[in-house]
């Protein structure tokens, strides 16, 4: 079931996007980037687990990746938060728990089973290698359980569950527009779910992730998207 709430939002995340380092800056390290679904008005921070008996506060933004966080490469990506139980001790409640992926540098999203933190999370880390992500491309990221394709302008891409992929598109209409058909597969059969047109531009960059409610199921389109610096001509 598709969701109808997929507006194409224009949001600078330039900062956030470009923070991420290309490789761990320390071997043994990983570098974390945190994106929450459903975005929430005013998200509130959890903590990360990053040794024994310690944690980090971190960021649940939704509509743009967080800061990098950098921690040892212990396997495992555990959120909660640290409260208070009955005795006045001070204990982690645990909301999510993940194995990291082998990538140096992890987008981790946090798929919201309510609409509290202490709901718990779905917790899908993804390779954030970006390095080679240049104005007018677009990354297509499926983080649902199904087959996802679709068209963009000249180019086409096909992603199963878990898979990403960068295409830049050249305009298909006049004043850049690219004309924009993505669908989702449900047994044997393609669903065209959304027809439009979005522009393709040098000054900016595309993060597209798929995803599903972890209840309901219902499929979500959510782009994250980056205004670069204007350069003047001459001067870069």
């Amino acid at each position: 079931m598709l969701s109808h709430r997929t507006p194409l939002l224009l949001l600078i995340a330039g900062y956030f996007l470009s923070s991420l380092p290309s490789t761990a800056q320390e071997e043994g390290k990983v570098a974390l980037q945190f994106l929450a679904f459903p975005k929430q008005l005013r998200p509130q921070p959890v903590e990360l687990v990053v040794g024994e008996n310690k944690t980090i506060e971190i960021q649940t933004p939704g509509n743009e990746l967080s800061p990098t966080y950098e921690m040892p490469r212990t396997g495992t990506i555990e959120v909660g938060k640290t409260v208070e139980n009955e005795a006045g001790e001070k204990v982690f409640q645990l909301y999510g728990r993940s194995k990291m992926i082998s990538a140096s540098n992890q987008i981790v999203l946090l798929l919201r089973k309510g609409e509290k933190n202490s709901d718990g999370f779905v917790i899908l880390p993804i390779d954030g290698e970006l390095s080679e992500f240049n104005g007018g491309s677009y990354i297509f990221i499926n983080a649902s359980k199904i087959n996802i394709a679709g068209k963009i302008g000249d180019k086409r891409f096909s992603l199963g569950p878990g898979k990403r992929e960068m295409v830049q598109p050249n305009a298909s209409h006049p004043g850049g527009a690219c004309q924009v058909t993505l669908a989702y597969q449900r047994e044997d059969k393609w669903k065209v779910f959304k027809d439009t047109r979005w522009t393709a531009n040098k000054r900016y960059r595309s993060l597209i992730f798929f995803h599903q409610d972890p209840v309901s199921q219902r499929l979500s389109v959510s782009p994250i998207i980056d205004m670069l610096p204007f350069v003047t001509p001459g001067t870069g």
